[in-house]
């Protein structure tokens, strides 16, 4: 029987380094009682913060450095928590850096209610007048955007409890999946009985071996059925704290109060899924490949992650994703190669699965350490992707750090996705242009018509509508239990299943496995990432030198411009749909390249 490794059996040429953020536990409580006394001297900046430029400039420098530790903190904390849900040290490292958080949070209430109450011609005046302040001119103008939008002090305390609620009912939900659920055993492809985690489920429902994939869907399902009361009655508390503050600020909905941030309207949102909707005949399509190549006459859900290619049972160790990554990224030039390098070098990524490691992959950074990448390896050609998604976002936060000040670093989750799955369109394209085995080319452009499939139809049809119908009714009053979120579900899956997948009684469920519903209208960043992405990789693949310069200083930008904003520099307008549009034929037509090459 093979079992899940323990964290401590895992080689260490495989787990990241965290210490270039922390290398000791002394400097850990050295910054927590640093991070204390800066929390600690916000309010004696109350009832005088706009008295005058140079006070004006002295408290954000504060909360700068506030920011700064507390980041740093967070990440640390945060990473050891992902590689051990059920490391009692770790999560209560967690909790003490949550609640230094709320604590910042509470002192630094009044900070948004005492500027509103300062007109903003008063500070673009001290902006003029000193030279110093206008390092904070963009930060200034972002936050006057919420003048509206701001309560007095005691409403803002009371809403930053909110805040440090919604972190708990992740908490909990990360707790559940992660840990308390027992998923239970099944039989791999050689008849060995192997634990089932979330962690190794990609695994098992990518396999060749169709009774492999049924039992990985059916084994999690059957047990996520019994889990889904509690995770409704969790996910639900998270919506009516969404509602309760959306409805105090006066915004029109929580949508409207998500979307905001990014200077985003709900339009544009809207617009996407109208186009999806539009175009779903191009999803249909790519289920009916499916099903025509595995040669499977009653298409399951648990199909449409089988592999199309025999290559894809090739083993690829971190050295060999390593080669890879870096050659097909070298089109985007040698100080990103080299960066790259780094990444590998000093041990950013922290590649293979182990026992109490929660699932996915994600990239997380601080100003003041390395940015790092957590991952669920499975020495295939879809981790090797996922780890060169990752290391878009690592290099992408490299770039801003190293191009800004610390307070204007951290880009918006809006763009964040553009620059990950550019890399991975890349990487798939390089393996088709390169490779001189038939099946390899297959196996690229079966990754990317994964990659699109997932990060556009996927994450619309799992969560992007799903969100706006629950956010929406929760809003509007109404009382969310296990039964209407498994309705809700359900019923978008029949548009997006058609008449070709057979919809396994399961599905209903699936809502309930999704971290990214506890970071309200997330979910849809991912489709207008890869809709970007697409536009960005075609002209990078082109050869358009000049591009290329305007995509590589669109990666400096960190958070110095809003977001739509940042894509224009690189002439991407959201207003319009257009690229989306384009990305949808891009989609269409590398169906129709994968069965001309396969047919060959």
């Amino acid at each position: 029987m093979e079992k899940e490794k323990n964290r401590s059996e895992i080689s260490e040429q495989f787990k990241w380094d965290l210490s270039s953020m922390y290398s000791s536990d002394e400097e850990i409580e050295n910054d927590k009682k640093k991070l204390l006394d800066l929390i600690n001297k916000i309010e004696s900046y109350k009832g005088t913060i706009a008295s005058s430029s140079t006070i004006l400039y002295n408290f954000l420098k504060l909360q700068e450095n506030i920011m700064l530790i507390l980041t740093n903190l967070y990440v640390y904390a945060y990473c050891k928590k992902s590689v051990d849900v059920s490391d009692q040290s770790s999560q209560k490292l967690y909790n003490e850096i949550s609640n230094l958080d709320t604590l910042y949070n509470e002192k630094a209430s009044f900070v948004m209610p005492e500027l509103m109450k300062t007109k903003y011609d008063t500070i673009k005046k001290y902006i003029d007048s000193d030279d110093k302040l206008k390092e904070f001119e963009f930060d200034l103008e972002s936050v006057y955007r919420y003048q509206k939008y701001t309560l007095n002090d005691s409403e803002e305390a009371l809403l930053s409890n909110i805040s440090e609620l919604r972190q708990k009912f992740e908490n909990n939900f990360e707790m559940i999946v992660n840990s308390i659920i027992n998923y239970g055993y099944i039989e791999d492809e050689n008849g060995n009985k192997v634990q089932l985690t979330n962690g190794n489920f990609q695994k098992y429902i990518r396999s060749s071996d169709r009774r492999v994939r049924k039992d990985a869907y059916e084994t999690r399902g059957n047990v996520l059925k019994d889990f889904t009361k509690l995770i409704a009655i969790d996910y639900e508390a998270v919506l009516r704290a969404d509602s309760i503050e959306a409805k105090l600020r006066g915004y029109n909905s929580d949508i409207d109060m998500y979307l905001y941030d990014d200077g985003v309207t709900p339009e544009i949102y809207d617009n996407l899924i109208f186009v999806a909707n539009k175009n779903i005949n191009s999803l249909y399509k790519y289920y009916k490949l499916i099903k025509n190549i595995s040669k499977i006459d009653d298409l399951q859900v648990y199909d449409l992650s089988v592999p199309l290619t025999a290559v894809s049972e090739k083993k690829y160790t971190p050295n060999d994703a390593r080669k890879t990554i870096v050659e097909a990224l070298q089109i985007l030039g040698d100080e990103y190669v080299s960066i790259l390098n780094k990444a590998f070098d000093e041990r950013w990524i922290d590649f293979y699965p182990n026992k109490g490691k929660r699932a996915g992959y994600y990239e997380n950074s601080s100003y003041i350490g390395n940015p790092v990448v957590f991952g669920n390896y499975n020495d295939d050609f879809p981790s090797v992707s996922s780890i060169c998604h990752e290391l878009g976002h690592a290099v992408h936060s490299y770039f801003s750090n190293k191009n800004n000040p610390a307070h204007l670093s951290s880009y918006k989750i809006f763009v964040a996705e553009v620059a990950s799955l550019t890399n991975e369109i890349l990487l798939s394209n390089y393996i088709v242009k390169n490779s001189q085995s038939k099946q390899e080319k297959l196996l690229a452009i079966e990754n990317i018509l994964d990659v699109f499939s997932n990060n556009f139809f996927g994450t619309l049809a799992e969560g992007s509508i799903f969100e706006r119908k629950v956010h929406e009714k929760v809003y509007n009053g109404e009382v969310l239990t296990e039964k209407e979120f498994n309705q809700i579900y359900d019923e978008i899956s029949d548009t997006y299943y058609g008449t070709i997948v057979n919809k396994h009684e399961f599905v209903k469920y699936n809502w309930a496995r999704i971290p990214h519903f506890y970071t309200s209208f997330y979910y849809y960043k991912y489709s207008i990432g890869v809709s970007c992405a697409c536009f960005i990789a075609k002209k990078i693949l082109n050869g358009d030198k000049e591009y290329l310069n305007k995509y590589l200083k669109f990666l400096t930008l960190g958070g110095s411009m809003m977001p739509l904003d940042e894509l224009k520099t690189i002439g991407i307008d959201l207003t319009k749909t257009d690229v989306i549009e384009e990305a949808i034929n891009y989609f269409d037509n590398l169906i129709d390249e994968f069965e001309k090459i396969y047919n060959q």
